[in-house]
């Protein structure tokens, strides 16, 4: 495998994020994806870091914190993927090892997230690199548009 760059995410990687996204199954308007990038960007204290590989993003890990009432500061995982075709050679390894970094540079007390109960490689991963299932739950939504 070719040198792989992280880095924070661009406005310009919007198509990459796109494809990314439709193999975790979301889809979502191509223009609607930049649009969400910049917001994300300009407007919050989130952190994006895209796996770059000849040009490509070819993987990123979104975290965001996630403050609370009953323990210190946490990122929250809210996004992590990797491209199908780069998978199982090291890339997420080299993503969540870098939000891990960043995360304790804030000065951030943990990383937690969901995944969903049937993406049984990602647990192994996520077992792998010291996460813990803390618990099992239904995760709800009601949309408001």
């Amino acid at each position: 495998m070719n040198s792989i760059d992280i880095r924070e995410i661009r406005d310009s990687d919007f198509e990459d994020i796109y494809l990314l996204n439709q193999e975790l199954g979301y889809i979502y308007d191509k223009q609607d994806v930049k649009k969400r990038i910049e917001y994300i960007i300009q407007n919050t204290k989130d952190i994006i870091f895209v796996a770059e590989q000849n040009g490509e993003v070819i993987g990123y890990i979104h975290g965001s914190p996630y403050e609370l009432l009953y323990s210190d500061s946490l990122i929250n995982i809210l996004g992590f993927v990797v491209k199908e075709q780069c998978r199982n050679a090291g890339v997420g390894t080299i993503l969540i090892e870098k939000l891990e970094g960043w995360a304790k540079e804030k000065d951030f007390s943990g990383i937690r997230l969901v995944s969903g109960f049937n993406r049984l490689n990602a647990h192994k991963f996520y077992e792998s690199h010291g996460y813990i299932n803390r618990k099992d739950q239904k995760n709800f939504i009601k949309m408001l548009r």
